[in-house]
């Protein structure tokens, strides 16, 4: 054998030949592959020619920074994992609560009435709030007048401009606003019942169901009442 060169038959033994397809097919080395190309290296080296300190030390660093990339993913996936559970454990506490959260869907309660807010993106001289039915009818309008930049509430007893009492349910809501003279179309938010914590899988965004609206990200809640 030639120094400095490597034997096919000691990789055969060492069973790299083997592992090569698996590498291939997973697109990666193994821990103990590695070891062992390493160390048949350094048995086959040529005496007058060792290898250079920096090269081993090079391959050396790449398996500490495979190894360690794979203990912390580890760990990071254990952290994802204990995060998750300890948000939905908080999550469950908001369940028969009533939250803010962005919807164009408004409920209209029995006894509560519709509840919601909308975003005035910078002071307006007129803000108004259409409902509509689940037809895109409109079957009530809410003159909030002059408002200043930030969020302002309002509520709806399901009785209309001409005295009419509407059935509970699921109502659209729209918002405008006259900013600098013309009108343009601003967020509305719902204010609803949450009646349900949805477990999803790790790294997702944990839900909630808000009743009216449906699911919602617990990111978007906007308010906790």
């Amino acid at each position: 054998m030639m120094a400095g060169t490597i034997d096919a038959s000691l990789i055969d033994n060492l069973g790299l030949a083997q592992k090569k397809q698996q590498r291939v097919a997973n697109n990666e080395m193994g821990e103990d592959a590695f070891l062992k190309l390493i160390i048949t290296q350094l048995e086959n080296q040529d005496p007058l020619k060792p290898m250079e300190n920096a090269e081993f030390l090079s391959q050396l660093a790449q398996f500490k920074s495979v190894t360690g990339i794979d203990d912390l993913k580890t760990s990071v996936d254990n952290m994802a994992t204990a995060l998750q559970s300890n948000q939905a454990l908080q999550a469950s506490s908001m369940v028969g609560r009533w939250v803010m959260v962005p919807s164009e869907d408004g409920f209209l309660w029995d006894q509560a009435g519709m509840a919601g807010s909308v975003e005035v993106p910078t002071s307006s001289s007129h803000v108004l709030v259409t409902i509509a039915d689940k037809f895109g009818q409109p079957v009530h309008q809410i003159d909030l007048g002059p408002q200043s930049k930030g969020s302002v509430d309002f509520q709806w007893d399901g009785v209309d401009q001409n005295g009419v009492t509407h059935s509970p349910g699921q109502y659209k809501v729209s918002a405008m606003a006259n900013i600098s003279g013309e009108f343009e179309a601003i967020e509305t938010m719902a204010i609803v019942p949450v009646e349900s914590v949805v477990m999803t899988k790790t790294g997702a965004d944990l839900t909630v169901n808000a009743a009216g609206v449906g699911k919602i990200k617990l990111s978007d809640i906007k308010e906790i009442m």
